[in-house]
């Protein structure tokens, strides 16, 4: 009574990629990126393979497992984070004549990483400094090439880049492979970076540089928990302060360097331990605030906090003096200078050092005309502040909040008159 069902006989396969299982889309299989990831540009990626599979896999596609963005050196003495394989030899003839054939399968979505960094990102670096924007798009790369982790770095703040430019349907596979590579930079660098010597420092301090956009994102990520919000800020503003003593003492050979040339303006050739204290200053509430403390605290909390606004009143003294917005060098002299009792009063949520990191963030806010990575920064910090300062020391960020949140702009030059 009822004809058996006939289905008709087809091959099924679990060999495909991570991101086409993901999207539930049927993979091709070709290593080391499938037809699928080239056409969306995401990274291929297989899980290992058992024995069985192994086998399988030999008698489909004569392809090697991988092909890399990059040769790890010899100086590194590991494989990268991404489980990348180094090219074959060029093909050989055989014993019967028979020619091998070499492997030279490209690696699209690194290619296009690092064509973006090179022609769009590195320029975005610069903020309109063309000896910068020379030194971030062609020395850093021919450093990076014998230096992996900055490489890697370099691909990261692409993707990063990409993801806040990019089409809304393709800002999250950009958003994943910046993660990815940012994660595989900064495990290459700890592995292979013991020392800081002459062989290194340059590479040391780029990475450092890559690392501060990736750094200030990331602080922005959409956190509603305003504590979990807090310790992401707080742990870059930690990771930021490490460079300066891994380095201090290149200073000089850096600036004689291909680097020297990155050094912007507003930042050059200032003394900022012998610097004098402005007469005048926008910053009029926090000198009454910095002065109200002397009345509060002990003597160790006054000079923290005294020294943390004298150095923020210098930044604003700089900046009053140049018709551009502040460069990113800048506003990490103040993360640099601040001293460590300083960061432990913010680490302890104290509430005169939010007030005085609420100020600090204004001058974030007009850096972030020049700077994409520093958007929607200034006003986290300031939503920081607001959550985790009492109610009753809220007068003290009147001024960063009509700042920030107001769009005022600074008078050029300083005219004598506090906003």
């Amino acid at each position: 009574m009822d004809r058996a069902k006939t289905r008709k006989p087809h091959k099924k396969s679990r060999n495909g990629c991570l991101p086409c299982k993901g999207r539930h889309v049927k993979c091709d299989e070709q290593r080391p990126n499938c037809a699928n990831c080239v056409k969306q540009g995401t990274v291929c990626e297989y899980r290992p393979s058992t024995n069985r599979e192994s086998r399988e896999a030999s008698h489909v596609s004569p392809l090697p497992a991988g092909t890399p963005a990059f040769t790890p050196s010899s100086t590194d003495g590991h494989a990268n984070a991404l489980d990348q394989q180094p090219l074959p030899e060029f093909g050989t003839i055989d014993l019967n004549g028979a020619s091998s054939r070499p492997d030279l399968t490209l690696n699209i979505p690194q290619l296009r990483l690092l064509h973006h960094y090179t022609n769009v990102t590195a320029k975005t670096l610069a903020a309109n400094n063309t000896d910068a924007e020379d030194v971030c798009s062609t020395f850093l790369i021919q450093t990076a090439f014998d230096h992996p982790y900055l490489l890697q770095a370099a691909l990261a703040l692409s993707a990063l880049h990409l993801s806040r430019t990019s089409a809304p349907e393709e800002a999250p596979q950009y958003s994943y492979q910046a993660e990815k590579y940012h994660d595989a930079a900064l495990l290459s660098f700890q592995t292979s970076v013991r020392d800081i010597d002459h062989s290194n420092f340059k590479a040391v301090l780029l990475f450092a540089g890559v690392l501060f956009p990736h750094a200030c994102v990331a602080s922005v990520a959409a956190h509603s928990d305003m504590e979990h919000a807090f310790d992401s800020v707080l742990s870059n503003l930690v990771l930021t302060r490490r460079i300066r003593p891994m380095v201090t003492g290149f200073y000089t050979e850096m600036k004689a360097s291909e680097l020297g040339r990155m050094i912007p303006d507003d930042v050059k050739d200032i003394d900022w331990m012998t610097e004098e204290q402005p007469p005048n200053t926008e910053l009029v509430q926090l000198r009454k605030f910095s002065e109200v403390v002397h009345h509060v605290y002990p003597p160790d909390i006054v000079d923290a906090y005294g020294f943390a606004c004298h150095i923020l009143e210098l930044v604003f003294q700089v900046a009053e003096k140049s018709d551009k917005p502040p460069s990113d060098a800048l506003l990490k002299i103040w993360i640099h200078l601040i001293s460590n009792r300083y960061i432990e009063l913010l680490s302890e949520k104290q509430p005169g050092s939010l007030i005085i990191f609420a100020h600090y963030a204004v001058m974030m806010h007009r850096a972030a005309a020049s700077y994409w990575y520093l958007e929607g920064l200034a006003e986290q910090i300031l939503k920081i502040a607001d959550h985790m300062v009492p109610s009753e020391w809220k007068q003290w960020l009147q001024w960063p909040k009509e700042q920030i949140r107001g769009g005022s702009v600074p008078p050029t030059p300083y005219s004598g008159h506090a906003t």
